[in-house]
């Protein structure tokens, strides 16, 4: 062990978190070695070789924190054979039969990582590299068999990003071709929540502390890619100056959600507008201080099973009290906005006659104020294929292009102040595949090609070929 001892054995694990071909064939010598190197003095030894190298980058710094925590699960994996950890349905595992328990008498953890690599290779402001990452975790408790109260669950959660950011640093565009930078790089409560199912299931009603966008304009699918644009929500909602918010920031607010068929729903709410949530520093903010409005969404969704094959349809529009300074004119001020936004996904086809492989088509269009928003709207057209080999059935390949609109009326102002050939939006393209290596760890080459990447700062940047790693640890 002697040979291996300290900082050279943690940057070989660091190598493998990184490498498809380390994940799917493990080095069982090296889980051995691990679990012999675990003791305060070595432990001791690598926090002092990490504060003795200042220019230490980011990704190395991320690199030590998943090995420190891989350091404290190792014992556990160690208790049982590697190949059972390595099939095991969380990377933490059962904690030796007390997360059962806890989840019988109505308490469940949920958890895990998400980790962006990516590397603008070419064009852009500069070319580089830049990790980014996010640790998540939340509890929810059962009300019913807690507290005897039928239909309802408490949720807390917290959220933790740290990196840097590619696009920001070396790309200069606007759709962060890593999804987990953003929101201020903070620990952040990201849900403090109360649900009500009602009997019947006909109503189910939320209040509390949460992002709105949890239950609005959601496309859970879309996190399949590493671009922001295509994770989850459509990025001009939040990024219009309005008050929406999504994931990891938070908002006071609640939602009635109707269900008049099983296939059929209509939901509305009412949140906080308040910028200040954003601001580094403010994660653990719950104060309505710096409040500027409310936020008053509206959704109708349609999730069908055509043929067998699941489907989702929503429309939705909201509308925020908050006053806003004009995009051509920031003395005018204008007093409410507004945006909507279509999305669907649906299964086209089948690969094997059930809804666990196929292929899926998914796309949205979006619309916001455009007296207030400099960020006019997006159109994404996607193909998601789950399971594309029989024997890789969790595994995936998707394929898509997204589109961030700017507004118009801007532009117009800018090139009557002299700026010619401006770019009336920025285009991503993004290819990926997906290894579902471990029930609990997932790795996600993928490419992406940013179309005028300058269009949001009205400056003329050259297109941009970014290669990114994304892995996702779920605990």
């Amino acid at each position: 062990m002697a040979a291996r001892a300290g900082l050279p054995l943690i940057e070989e694990i660091c190598f493998l978190s990184v490498s498809p071909a380390g994940w799917m064939a493990p080095n069982t010598r090296l889980i051995d070695d691990f679990i012999q190197a675990l003791g305060s003095a070595w432990l001791d030894e690598i926090c002092l070789k990490i504060q003795q190298n200042k220019e230490d980058t980011s990704m190395k710094k991320m690199c030590y924190i998943v090995s420190g925590i891989a350091l404290a699960l190792a014992s556990a994996a160690h208790a049982q054979t590697a190949q059972g950890w390595l099939n095991q349905k969380t990377m933490t595992g059962n904690w030796g039969g007390g997360r059962l328990r806890l989840e019988n008498a109505g308490i469940t953890f949920n958890g895990g990582y998400v980790g962006d690599f990516a590397d603008a290779a070419a064009g852009g402001v500069r070319t580089g590299y830049g990790m980014a990452s996010q640790f998540y975790g939340n509890a929810k408790l059962d009300t019913d068999k807690l507290f005897a109260l039928p239909g309802g669950t408490i949720t807390i959660g917290f959220n933790q990003r740290v990196g840097r950011s590619t696009t920001a640093d070396y790309v200069g565009n606007k759709l962060s071709v890593q999804e987990a930078y953003g929101a201020g790089e903070t620990l952040r409560l990201t849900e403090l929540s109360y649900e009500q199912i009602f009997p019947g299931n006909f109503v189910d009603a939320k209040i509390g502390f949460y992002p709105m966008g949890n239950d609005f304009a959601s496309t859970p699918l879309g996190c399949d890619f590493e671009n922001v644009g295509f994770c989850a929500h459509p990025q001009n909602l939040p990024a219009s100056t309005s008050g929406w918010a999504d994931n990891p920031q938070a908002r006071w607010g609640g939602r009635v959600k109707l269900m008049p068929a099983k296939d059929i729903y209509v939901e509305t709410g009412v949140y906080e507008a308040n910028p200040t949530y954003t601001d580094t520093g403010n994660g653990l903010k719950v104060s309505t201080s710096g409040g500027t409005g409310a936020v008053f969404p509206v959704e109708f969704g349609y999730t069908p099973s055509l043929g067998g094959l699941p489907g989702h349809y929503k429309v939705g529009a909201y509308w925020d009290t908050s006053n806003a300074a004009d995009v051509t004119n920031s003395h005018e001020i204008d007093h409410g906005r507004y945006g909507f936004y279509a999305l669907v996904d649906q299964m086209i086809m089948s690969f094997d006659g059930t809804s666990k492989r196929g292929l899926i088509a998914f796309g949205q269009v979006s619309y916001s104020d455009p007296q207030t928003s400099v960020f006019q709207g997006t159109w994404l057209g996607a193909l998601i294929a789950l399971g594309p080999f029989a024997s890789r059935p969790a595994d995936y390949a998707n394929i898509g292009y997204v589109r961030a609109v700017v507004n118009q009326r801007k532009l117009d102002r800018e090139e009557a102040a002299g700026l010619t050939d401006l770019s009336t939006g920025e285009g991503i393209l993004e290819a990926g595949y997906g290894i579902q290596a471990t029930p609990w760890l997932l790795v996600h080459p993928n490419v992406q090609y940013v179309m005028d990447p300058g269009t949001f700062s009205y400056k003329h940047i050259k297109n941009a070929w970014v290669f990114g790693l994304e892995t996702k640890l779920t605990f």
